[in-house]
């Protein structure tokens, strides 16, 4: 497989000029290009820490001799849209993160990617991307957050009923709100953020292993380690550049 980037610096030299506008130097610019596209952002607990894992994957790429090159588009969790118009809008924004994945990879010429996204909306886009594209992929799951103690966020369901009913009082909501997200990660439930980050690992785009792992431990960081990224991102054989 040829590089492609390297084609498109022969047809625009404006390419090179565009990246030494950056952070690039002369040296990065014959380097193989890998997108790094995260979901990271302040929007909900699973996006949350995700710029961790792509500051991992970037120094993984580096290390294995690449250019890696960060992009964000963050989603929006289902319990944001609770009880009002904006559940409307969630199915809309897995196909708006898909569809800007694919813009990044298309309109940059990059020779592999990396994906890292934790939840329900966020991993199918990655996969709806990932199967438009022609590009060494992998993916990195966003993992679980950490269980709250004797409870999980699924218990928040009904409590406001319960409230409303008398059933509970304000101290017992405020406590299980208090403890009910503890850390950053994918709701701890069998629910479908858990269900997709298993279903990327089952279609082989997520590496052995890496689905669900706790999102504090340390062990979710050597996922995007340079043994990995080679392995998964380097395994087809893509000639080095070569410049008249």
């Amino acid at each position: 497989m040829s590089q492609k980037c390297q084609h498109a610096r022969d047809l625009w030299s404006q390419l090179d000029a565009l990246r030494l506008g950056m952070n690039y130097s002369k040296e990065d610019v014959n380097k193989l290009q890998v997108l790094v596209d995260d979901c990271y952002g302040e929007s909900h607990p699973g996006s949350f820490h995700l710029n961790q894992l792509g500051d991992e994957a970037v120094l993984g790429v580096h290390e294995s001799g690449g250019r890696a090159v960060r992009h964000h588009v963050t989603d929006i969790c289902d319990g944001w849209g609770q009880g009002h118009d904006g559940m409307n809008y969630i199915l809309a924004s897995r196909e708006a993160i898909a569809n800007m994945v694919e813009i990044h990879a298309s309109v940059v010429p990059y020779d592999a990617g990396i994906l890292i996204s934790s939840c329900d909306k966020s991993i199918p886009a990655h996969l709806i991307a990932a199967a438009r594209l022609n590009l060494p992929l992998l993916h990195i799951p966003g993992g679980s957050m950490r269980p709250a103690p004797n409870m999980s966020t699924s218990d928040l369901g009904g409590i406001t009923a319960k409230l409303k009913k008398g059933e509970i009082g304000i101290q017992q909501v405020e406590a299980m709100q208090q403890c009910g997200c503890p850390t950053a990660g994918a709701c701890q439930f069998m629910g479908t953020a858990s269900t997709m980050q298993c279903m990327s690992e089952a279609l082989g785009l997520a590496l052995p292993g890496s689905a669900l792992l706790p999102s504090t431990l340390a062990e979710i960081r050597r996922v995007p380690e340079p043994q990995a990224t080679r392995r998964c991102i380097w395994r087809r054989k893509i000639s080095p550049p070569i410049r008249s």
